[in-house]
This record gives structure tokens, sequence and C-alpha cells, in this order.
């Protein structure tokens, strides 16, 4: 506990830890509802009737700091320091999310229009510019540590959680022999979830080891550093979703086919198909959202830390603050998204799909997504999917996943491969749901 606390006073990850999801299956002809959450023109002319999901849960964590053997974690084997590689840069960077559908459902109304009804929660995490030495060092034990002086630089960390409700309606907007083009819109009301974050500017730590007595080892740091969340914490008030905040959000997509003259043909008539999406515009009010500056010149000891009940109380108990202010606003991880799928022979697919940020990700408040590329061959029929994505993604290199769907059941990851055969594994995806289809008439 008292590593943890450290490393969140210091480095700006007192947080657990949307980017990006359902790998392999959200590019799938099947996907339903769950492509719509990456560009909302897929569900006009899609591959159902009505698509009924009951639920699904995607989550991915990465970092560029340390790489594990994720057998050796799961057979509780694994040492961090002993173990892990270690890329430490004076900038490492890491984020963390959970994307968590719950009922919902989209329609064909007519062949040209279609619409959809989604629930949704969702948590955010990024932690950018963190000094990898110092992390590394406040994570060991106690009686390994030796005496260290080390630049925090300016750290920024951001967590955020909110509910959504989203309705699509998606169009045919042009239609011949050829060429088909199709768009839509997705726009969501948010309910305010959790929202903090910790900025700091200039920090340095040093660290006297008593040799003695470790609890009496003092820890001398400099610099600002900025504080804040969405509940009453000064007050002892827990975690909890802030019902008298909202917000607004808008998806837009289109996509583009190139089609085979062939009316009658059975599949999917394109050869290939481009698309392009912009999601996540808007943003949450956090009205009662309190920020705190404290000037963190001073000297601490283990044994404070370790006594501290919460961050906040051992920032007011051992540093001078200096500013506060009420409400902030946090935007949602705006992203980019591309997609080109290559269909071979209407059973085999290669796909290149890319999201990019377009928050920056240094800004207070700031949640971002981690850019990342990813090229998927796909085997694709009306009842069954079997997917092999390879993904290059920003901070934790490439990953090699796998995935299915078949019939209403769909579970795959983004990393499941690399997991089981690398040493140095630097990210973690893994996804399922459960839906009810109801097909077309043709397959």
């Amino acid at each position: 506990m008292k590593k943890i606390l450290l490393l969140l006073c210091f480095l700006g990850s007192f947080f657990c830890a949307r980017s990006q999801s359902y790998f392999g299956f959200r590019d799938d002809n099947f996907a339903g509802i769950q492509g719509a959450l990456f560009n909302p023109s897929v569900i006009v002319e899609s591959k159902y009737k009505a698509d009924v999901t009951l639920f699904s849960v995607s989550s991915t964590l990465q970092n560029d700091l340390y790489g594990v053997n994720f057998a050796q974690v799961l057979d509780g084997g694994f040492d961090l320091q002993a173990d892990a590689s270690k890329n430490i840069k004076s900038n490492n960077r890491g984020n963390f999310n959970v994307d968590i559908m719950g009922p919902s459902f989209m329609l064909n109304i007519t062949p040209k229009h279609s619409v959809a009804l989604f629930s949704r929660v969702r948590s955010v995490t990024n932690i950018v510019d963190v000094n990898g030495e110092l992390i590394d060092e406040v994570n060991k034990e106690i009686d390994m540590s030796n005496s260290f002086m080390i630049s925090g630089g300016s750290p920024n960390a951001v967590s955020n959680s909110w509910a959504e409700i989203g309705a699509s309606y998606a169009t045919v907007l042009w239609d011949d022999d050829y060429h088909f083009i199709k768009g839509g819109i997705t726009l969501k009301y948010l309910m305010a979830g959790v929202n903090g974050y910790i900025n700091g500017n200039d920090l340095n730590v040093a660290f006297n080891k008593n040799e003695v007595d470790p609890a009496l080892s003092q820890y001398y740091s400099t610099g600002t550093l900025r504080t804040s969340a969405s509940y009453d914490y000064e007050n002892g008030q827990d975690p909890e979703f802030d019902a008298t905040s909202a917000g607004v959000g808008v998806d837009l997509g289109f996509t583009y086919e190139y089609r085979t003259n062939c009316h009658t043909c059975v599949g999917n008539r394109y050869k290939y198909k481009a698309a392009i999406s912009v999601t996540d515009i808007g943003k949450i009010n956090y009205k009662n959202a309190i920020e705190n500056t404290y000037d963190l010149k001073g000297v601490v000891t283990q044994d404070d830390i370790d006594s501290a009940d919460d961050i906040f109380e051992f920032f007011d108990a051992n540093y001078t603050k200096t500013a506060t202010r009420k409400g902030m606003k946090a935007n949602l991880p705006t992203a980019l998204h591309t997609n080109f799928d290559w269909n071979i022979n209407q059973r085999f697919y290669l796909n290149l799909s890319g999201d990019f940020n377009l928050v920056d990700a240094k800004k207070i408040n700031a949640t971002a997504i981690a850019n990342s590329v990813t090229f998927t061959p796909r085997y694709e029929t009306r009842q069954f999917s079997f997917y092999l994505p390879v993904t290059y993604m920003q901070y934790s290199g490439t990953q090699v996943g796998t995935g299915f769907r078949a019939g209403p059941i769909f579970i795959g990851s983004g990393s499941l491969i690399s997991n089981l055969f690398s040493n140095t594994s630097k990210a973690c995806n893994l996804y399922v749901g459960l839906k009810l289809p109801i097909y077309q008439n043709y397959n």
C-alpha cells in the first residue's frame, strides 16, 4: 500500500490505473451495433433486420514502461522488479479503459433508413509524461530501496467515467451499380460519473533512506501539483456518479463501397469498402468538481505516507494549498477512425483500420486514446466469423490477438496470442458479448 500511495502522490496516477475496443469483431459485417460505436453509418443496409445486444464488455490496459509474462502473472509467480522488462524514460505513458454496453438495439426501418438506441458505461484513464525511473524506484520494497534524486517532470493523469444513452440514425446517400455511400450520426446524452486528475509542474523528488528505521526515511520534493475530483473528498465523500452534472456528445461517420454489378448476388456486393468517422465530440460539465493547487516544497517520511487514509488527506496534511476553484469540464476522448476492407472471395477479408487521437493528452483533464493501426485477416459467414488482429499500439508496440463470433456470442482479444507467447507483453485486451441477431433474408 505504501508503494502505491507514494506513486500516487508524486506521479499523478492515483486512479485505478476509451480507447480502442472490440479488435477484429468491430470490422465484421455482422458486428451490428458494436460496429456503430466506431462509425454510426454501419447500421444502414446491414446484415441484420434487427440486432438486440443484451450486454457486451471490452477492456484494454497498456503501458510503455513494464513488459510482463502474463503466464507467470496468472500463475502468481511473477515479481515486477525482478522479472519485468523495463523501458525507463522521462515521459513514460499508459492508459486503461473499460467499455460496457447494456441493453441496446438497432433496426432497419426501410432498406435506406436505420436507427439504433444504446446504453453504455465507460471509464478512461490515461497517464502521460511520467518519469519511469521514479515509478521503478517507488515500486521497490522499502528495504531494497536506495537513496535517489530524480526529476519527476510534469506528469499528467486523468480518469473519467460516465454513462451514456445514444440514439443513431443512418441513411443511404448514393447508390448505383458500382458506387455506394452511406452516412450516419449518433447523438449521446452523457450522465456524469467520476472524474479526477493530477497535473504536476517541475516536480523533483529526493529520497534519503534511513538504514536504522526505514519508516523514518524521508522524501524531499519541490514543484507544484494540481488535483481535482468530482466528489467531495474533503468531507469524506466516497467516489460516486454525479447526478447533477451532464453533457452531450456526437459521432459522425461515412462509408463508401465499390461494388460489383450484381443485384442478385448473395453475401456482400462490395469488393472494397472505405470508411471514416469522428467519435466522441463533446464534454461533460462537472459542476461540483474541486481543483486544489499545492506547493510540494517540503519533507515527508515513509511513516507519513503509510499512515495517510487517502491521497487528498495526505496532501492537505503535508503541503501548502495555494489555490482552489470549483467546476471543471472533461472532454470526451475525441478520435478519428479510418477503415479499409477488402472482400477477397465472400468469406475471406483483409481489413486495415486506424484509431487516431484528436485530443492533446498533455492538457489538464484531457481524456485521450492512444493511436493504433490494426491489420485483420478475417473469415466471415452468416453464423460464424474468425479474426486474427495484428495491432500496433502507440504505447505498447505490436500486439497479436484472435477472436470469433458464433451466432449470438462473440469473444476475443486484441492481445491474446502476444500475451501467451511473449515474455514482454505491455498490453492486455479482452472482450465478450451476447446478442439476439435477426438476420436479413439473404446471406
